[in-house]
């Protein structure tokens, strides 16, 4: 199994994603969020990249919800931010949440071009794992993985390196990686008996924390404690519960 790792939203955009799973990474908090939400009754996300896209988007779709940041904190006039706690059963319960954040929704629309995009956090970690051998299992059209860490800001970002590197020790030592793969292995299994540290040690952890986001960083860094699949499915995030087939 080939696995290539992109270091951030506005990687150079590679040729073959056409044929390639790919699954998005953006630990604080994108990705984190989206699978809370989902695990929280949310109907579906749908990945905008700007505010007036997101404002837009809802005149179509009364009832929905607006989430999302820009600078780590909630957008004017918005109901949602971008933190897991926002997204509780009582908020986003049976609702579409309409998200744009700063670094997750951009590396989200950046792989429209693959078949398969799904959403990856140490939060649901056990379960993309999981389905990603169902997968490759049942699926002989699929040539390899893409992990686009969704970065800060067009940077490398430890958090989402760090998960990359978990998802790819739970794979084995038996996966062909490009150089930035090999790096994330390395990086999280000298790191993995102390993510927490590590990611509070990190530039976006504590950027969070002098926002008071501490709490949304401990959550983040949490291992395999929702058992969610988030997956693109015409434009929406939705969970796969294991029947669906959606490569196209």
């Amino acid at each position: 199994m080939q696995i290539d790792v992109l270091p951030s939203a506005g990687s150079p955009r590679i040729p073959y994603l056409e044929d390639r799973l790919v699954i998005v990474i953006d630990v604080l908090r994108a990705t984190s969020t989206i699978v809370t939400a989902l695990a929280n009754g949310c109907q579906a996300i749908i990945p905008v990249l700007t505010s007036e896209e997101a404002l837009e988007t809802r005149l179509t779709l009364p009832g929905s919800l607006l989430g999302g940041e820009r600078d780590s904190l909630i957008i004017e006039g918005f109901d949602l931010g971008n933190s897991p706690f926002d997204y509780v059963p009582e908020k986003v319960g049976g609702r579409k949440v309409i998200l744009t954040t700063t670094n997750g929704t951009r590396a989200i629309r950046d792989s429209i071009a693959a078949p398969m995009i799904w959403m990856a956090s140490f939060l649901n970690m056990q379960s993309i794992v999981l389905a990603v051998l169902r997968e490759f299992e049942n699926n002989d059209r699929l040539q390899g993985i893409v992990v686009f860490c969704a970065g800060t800001e067009e940077r490398f970002d430890l958090p989402d390196i760090l998960c990359a590197g978990m998802f790819i020790d739970a794979l084995g030592p038996s996966v062909l990686l490009n150089d930035l793969g090999e790096a994330a292995r390395m990086l999280y299994q000298s790191s993995e008996d102390h993510l927490v540290e590590k990611i509070r040690k990190s530039v976006h952890g504590k950027k969070l924390i002098s926002l008071g986001f501490e709490q949304d960083l401990i959550y983040c860094s949490t291992p395999n404690v929702l058992p969610i699949v988030p997956v693109v499915h015409d434009g929406e995030i939705v969970w796969l519960t294991g029947e669906e087939n959606y490569f196209s």
